[in-house]
């Protein structure tokens, strides 16, 4: 549950604006690139890129729910000691100075998972509702090596906080309560160094999730390319789980993106009633750190096929890629999921992207949640 003066939050963010901006980017699109008159409330599926042009935009698309959900940006510190810890520097050190496509060289392997809890589907105005709390205060645990606790996700401190001091250095604890919204964290798993003559005498390293709702056990080698949601009551509360490899992010950028998925149903010539939408959403990196926005449309095409486009920026309105691919819709009790690519200004395939849609009854909204990873990720696999 969060008890929060939204209108407070939005306008700190406001005066905050600049300072949001990442190293080398300005505030405004230059005057050399040309800024979208691009109708999102219009876009015609059938023409390439739903009719979406490669240009700027202004800063969040100038529309005020990125300002709103900016909110996940505010007090994510877990003061977690390990993230200075100098074993854990040096694992990450090591990992990034290592051949990634040498299989025979014993290595650390770290892994970033991003997990969310609580009514996926909530609304950003939804935080401040006052409901009888779920207490989902439990903890995480790998059997052999650290985790570290990255950044909470929408944690109403001090009642929602990383437990001090740490029980040991595999096990991070939490107390979260969530109402009609949901609570998260972003976690890495460090697996010290193995040869491979090691692992077959090792029992799978496991990853337990434990709190009063779900318990979960996870085998560490599926971690980097989960993507799933488990539903655990009738209310529509779900925990989620999405992961990755850690690598060069220089190099080869790859993230999570996440944001509102909404239907709005209509009737086409023929009578028909058809499925059609928005979605808005961040596109943030494997930490949780904003890197930009997404905006644009879903639907079926006059070809009968299920298809959406949309455009990605950075903080600044800088356009960083169309978006394209296809979704399908969700079975009974299931998520929809889609897939699809995101493509440059020079019209090259820079990366691929993918993930899950929920539409809870009785809410006037949904909810998306994937991944994305350039293709030259050793990752991309997971999400084509």
């Amino acid at each position: 549950m969060k008890h929060r003066n939204i209108i407070s939050v939005i306008a700190l963010l406001a005066l905050l604006g600049l300072g949001l901006t990442g190293c080398g980017e300005t505030s405004n699109p230059s005057a050399t690139d040309s800024v979208a008159v691009d109708d999102y409330d219009a876009m015609d599926l059938d023409k390439a890129y739903g009719g979406l042009t490669f240009t700027d935009e202004s800063p969040d698309f100038a529309d005020d729910y990125y300002a709103q959900a900016a909110i996940e940006d505010l007090d994510t510190e877990t003061d977690d000691p390990l993230q200075d810890d100098l074993e854990v520097l040096a694992f990450e050190a090591d990992l990034l100075d290592q051949d990634p496509v040498d299989p025979d060289r014993p290595r650390p392997q770290i892994t970033i998972l991003r997990l969310t809890w609580g009514q996926l589907d909530g609304l950003i105005e939804d935080i401040d509702e006052i409901v009888e709390p779920v207490d989902w205060s439990g903890m995480v645990r790998v059997d052999r090596g650290l985790v570290v606790a990255r950044r909470t996700i929408l944690f109403e401190k001090p009642r929602d906080h990383v437990v001090r001091p740490r029980i040991d250095r595999h096990t991070v604890a939490f107390v979260s309560h969530t109402g009609p919204h949901y609570d998260g964290l972003i976690i890495e798993i460090i697996e010290p160094p193995v040869s491979p003559l090691q692992v077959a005498d090792l029992a799978p390293n496991m990853l337990r999730i434990l709190t009063p709702q779900i318990e979960l056990e996870l085998e560490m080698d599926a971690l980097a390319g989960m993507d799933q949601t488990h539903l655990v009551d009738d209310l529509g509360n779900a925990i989620r789980l999405e992961g990755f490899h850690l690598s060069d992010l220089d190099l080869c950028p790859k993230g999570f993106l996440h944001g509102i998925w909404v239907a709005q149903e209509i009737v086409n010539e023929e009578g028909t009633l058809i499925a059609d939408g928005f979605f808005k959403g961040r596109w943030v990196d494997v930490w949780g750190r904003l890197r930009g926005a997404v905006r644009g449309r879903y639907g079926i095409d006059s070809e009968g096929d299920q298809v959406f486009f949309g455009k990605y920026i950075n903080r600044s309105g800088h356009f960083q890629g169309m978006l394209q691919g296809t979704w399908e819709p969700a079975a009974e009790g299931e998520r929809g999921t889609f897939n699809g690519r995101w493509i440059n200004r020079a019209r090259t395939v820079e990366g691929v992207l993918g993930g899950q849609y929920i539409q809870a009854d009785n809410r006037p909204g949904g909810y998306f949640g994937g991944r994305y990873a350039g293709l030259c990720d050793n990752d991309r696999g997971s999400i084509e």
